[in-house]
């Protein structure tokens, strides 16, 4: 990476806090719990990261910043002042950038005030809520460390403390779910009038505790039929309340979507700092001229980011290189992915190739199956393709 040519300088910073007080088992993510004693030496790693990454790039402008994990609001407020300070101090942040942190309610604060004051007043301006569910025996199921009344408090707690951008997060096909206690979930989360929604289906992935009782048969998951039928509610409740469905699995207020995420979406470079995170930096390397743009993700364990970060080793663990063809390919499947689509003009001036010379045959017998659309600039799924959206995605990989 320390020989690539920059051709568009990210304009977003991601950091990864990957620890819980107790890991979910459904979870995969780069997480870790009971470490309270890396704490510190973490953020001090976070801390070397982002200083020399802002030496080679210190004309970046950066619009968003995105705190993930794990469980951010885990660590001393303290701690997530003092990283989010280093960024500010390191890179040109934009005067209005969103700068969003994810938060788990029932999660107990160590300082003195509250965890949404603490958050407010360390810099954050959004706020993402890991609610999953509001009826108490699924967040039980889910192996979630709150309650409801937990996560409606959170809320409360966050509106009183100034964040006037909150985003619930919710989960579906969860154990034990049906319709009904989705649409009270949803009813209520309604309720509190937050300005942004995700919403995920549960996904049950290898080496989990749940894939290991999912494949004992002792792991009831709702059809896939009742499944679609939640996911189809969640659309027409949003909807019904103001809710812009801008991305298969987001809802906004208008004007409020998560500019952090479109980056992702629209396939847009990104720093990504921190144990597991990845960075996406476009241009071609001198050593790999084949490449478009290069991903680099860091070592995943913690301790070894730690030793590596104090030993001003090379933090990244894998590289993925991706060619022209691919490039354009993750173009179409993520920006497929927001409800506008892929828009045609950007990737002709992108690539200097139309859509239809490159994917023309896939376009094509996708329009045929009623899964693609074509407007004046874009080409986006249909509410047909929108629930068969993986299926179409497969089209432009591989």
């Amino acid at each position: 990476m320390s020989d690539q040519t920059i051709n568009i300088l990210p304009t977003a910073i991601y950091v990864h806090i990957p620890f819980c007080v107790r890991k979910c088992p459904y979870c995969d993510f780069t997480s870790y719990s009971g470490r309270e004693h890396l704490f510190s030496p973490y953020a001090q790693a976070l801390g070397r990261e982002i200083h020399r990454t802002a030496a080679r790039f210190s004309d970046a402008l950066i619009s968003t910043i995105y705190f993930g994990g794990g469980t951010p609001n885990i660590l001393p407020y303290e701690l997530l002042r003092k990283v989010l300070a280093e960024i500010k101090a390191c890179f040109t942040v934009a005067t209005h950038a969103e700068i969003t942190v994810e938060a788990n309610p029932g999660v107990q604060p160590q300082e003195v005030c509250p965890t949404a004051c603490c958050l407010r007043e360390s810099g954050f301006t959004r706020l993402s809520l890991g609610v999953q569910s509001l009826n108490n025996t699924e967040l039980k199921l889910l192996g979630r460390i709150h309650t409801r009344e937990d996560a409606v408090l959170a809320f409360h707690e966050a509106r009183d403390a100034g964040f006037e951008n909150i985003n619930v997060v919710l989960m579906y096909g969860i154990p034990g779910q049906t319709l009904g206690s989705w649409r009270e979930t949803l009813d209520a989360v309604i309720a509190l009038a937050p300005e942004h929604v995700s919403l995920y289906s549960l996904s049950v992935e290898e080496g989990t505790p749940f894939w290991d009782m999912y494949q004992a048969g002792n792991l009831q998951l709702p059809n896939s039929d009742a499944e679609a039928d939640m996911y189809e509610m969640a659309i027409e409740k949003l909807g019904n309340h103001g809710f812009l469905h801008y991305e298969i699995s987001n809802f906004a207020r208008p004007g409020l979507q998560c500019r952090h995420n479109v980056t992702y979406w629209k396939n847009e470079p990104y720093f990504g700092f921190g144990a597991g995170a990845t960075s996406c930096l476009e241009g071609t390397a001198t050593r790999r001229p084949e490449c478009l743009y290069v991903r680099a993700t860091n070592v995943r364990d913690v301790e070894e980011y730690i030793r590596r970060s104090q030993a001003e080793e090379h933090l990244t663990e894998i590289d993925d290189c991706a060619d022209r063809k691919t490039a354009m390919g993750e173009t179409m499947f993520l920006g497929l992915r927001m409800l506008e689509g892929v828009d045609t003009y950007a990737f002709h001036q992108r690539y200097g190739v139309s859509i239809h010379q490159v994917f023309g045959a896939e376009n094509s017998e996708l329009m045929r199956r009623g899964l693609l659309e074509e407007t004046d600039r874009h080409i986006r799924l249909t509410s047909k393709g929108l629930l068969l959206a993986n299926e179409v995605f497969m089209k432009f990989v591989g």
